[in-house]
């Protein structure tokens, strides 16, 4: 009958035994053809730094298991990568959604290579990590039995955050304003001085009078 070209075909599956088998063997040639395929679709499947380690195996199964050292040192590397960085994460001076973010992104990452982070922890990371501001929140949160959740722990951060915003800018615009009256009362006290003459002007005013009453005097006295 004619074949359906609607209906996938099922992809072909290469049988290849581990080991390789004796030259004289009748199914080298089938073996032998087989590696090298399998080789071939290791070898694009890897960067290029190791293609070394492919191209020195001599069957498909010792490639594998150079592969798969080299990706298990890998993985130790980064795991303990991740760890240091999970440990040492602080908060300074970015925003409680970025600090908190970058703490979930860690713990995904270390998912991703088998190392799963429980929520207690994620939560005594980011207690741990928090900026000077919200040190009356962390001690209120350390004080209870229950910790939250992170989602919580978040939510929380963020109600404090809005707060302390909100503190931070009143203060700041009682400063301004206070600021502001101080320099207008500078200017209404120069304005004012600026209309009297000073000590020394006076003093300077009454001499002259002096001496101009003594030369009429002087003037009035000559024949």
């Amino acid at each position: 009958g004619v074949q359906d070209e609607s209906i996938p075909r099922r992809p072909r599956v290469l049988e290849l035994q581990e080991n390789k088998p004796e030259i004289t063997h009748t199914n080298y040639p089938t073996w032998e053809q087989g590696a090298s395929r399998v080789l071939y679709w290791l070898a694009t499947c890897v960067q290029n730094h190791m293609l070394s380690h492919i191209r020195d195996a001599k069957t498909p199964k010792e490639a594998w298991e150079n592969l798969k050292k080299i990706f298990a040192a890998d993985i130790s590397a980064r795991k303990l990568q991740l760890r240091q960085e999970l440990n040492n994460i602080r908060q300074k001076e970015i925003f409680v959604l970025d600090y908190t973010a970058k703490i979930k992104s860690i713990c995904d990452s270390l998912g991703s290579i088998n190392v799963n982070i429980d929520e207690d922890e994620m939560v005594q990371v980011c207690l741990g990590g928090l900026a000077q501001r919200f040190n009356p929140l962390r001690t209120a949160i350390l004080a209870r039995e229950t910790p939250p959740s992170f989602f919580n722990l978040q939510s929380m951060l963020l109600v404090e955050e809005n707060h302390v915003q909100t503190k931070t800018n009143t203060s700041e615009g009682q400063m301004f304003f206070s600021d502001s009256d101080s320099g207008e009362d500078e200017v209404e006290a120069e304005e004012v001085d600026s209309t009297y003459p000073t000590k020394g002007t006076q003093n300077f005013g009454k001499k002259t009078e002096v001496i101009e009453e003594l030369s009429q005097e002087g003037g009035a006295s000559t024949p």
